[in-house]
């Protein structure tokens, strides 16, 4: 179930990817291209076996999966900021933006570094699951180092859910609104995954389900408010959400 979830998980992102190139070559909205280029990336360095072989040419200190916490850090400012300037979220764009953001993406950084050189991070693993597994203070940390990593992704989201709800509780069309829906699940699902860092090895599975649900929901919910965009293009409707989400 975990391989067809990483495996499933890389090939939606890949396909998003792929039907975003013709509008970056031609120059459109090439940020949103950027972010789903990174969650593709992100997603690649989930699967166990991509995982392996690249944290194996590190050296085997699980180096791969600290660069994969900051590659998520970098995509979710992106989501944010383009997400809160589209739906004119004034106040949830300074939160990220302005020192309140930088604070919460310094201490989520800090903390992750931190917590990742106090464990024995020796021995390729994905998702650091035979660390976990391990006992001694790898067992202790990993749930901590897992939470802070989840932290600031957990931040962005709680900003992100008012003007998400409130543009999938409005009149605008019923993709855009569909968009928002989506992409509120998804903001939901990494606000959970805070706890969910916590839950005991059985419900190792859940926690799964509840981390890759999360990065779905985000990129479907991209690739939603940009088809609108596209449909909205051509039946002449375009307002300025569309614009400024995919534009």
């Amino acid at each position: 179930m975990t391989a067809f979830l990483e495996w499933g998980t890389l090939a939606v992102c890949c396909t998003v990817l792929l039907l975003r190139v013709p509008d970056a070559v031609r120059g459109r909205n090439r940020t949103v291209f950027g972010i789903l280029l990174l969650a593709t990336l992100c997603s690649l360095l989930a699967v166990s076996g991509p995982y392996e072989a690249i944290d194996g040419v590190l050296g085997g200190w699980n180096l791969t999966h600290l660069i994969l916490r900051f590659l998520v850090f970098a995509t979710v400012l992106l989501v944010g900021l383009r997400l809160t300037r589209g739906l004119s979220a004034a106040t949830g764009y300074r939160l990220i933006a302005g020192s309140i953001g930088r604070w919460a993406l310094g201490i989520s950084c800090v903390a992750v570094t931190v917590l990742f050189l106090l464990m024995d991070t020796r021995g390729s693993s994905a998702g650091l699951a035979a660390l976990q597994g391990s006992g001694g203070r790898n067992a202790f940390l990993a749930p901590f180092y897992a939470a802070a990593g989840r932290s600031y992704p957990a931040f962005v989201s709680l900003i992100l859910m008012a003007p998400l709800l409130a543009a999938a509780r409005s009149q605008m069309p019923r993709l855009v609104r569909a968009a928002a829906l989506v992409t509120l699940l998804g903001a939901l699902a990494v606000v959970l995954s805070i706890p969910a860092s916590f839950a005991p090895p059985d419900w190792a599975l859940g926690q799964h389900v509840v981390n890759y649900s999360a990065v779905l929901a985000y990129v479907l919910g991209l690739a939603l408010f940009w088809f609108s965009g596209v449909i909205a293009g051509k039946s002449g409707n375009t307002n300025a959400t569309f614009s400024k989400i995919t534009d």
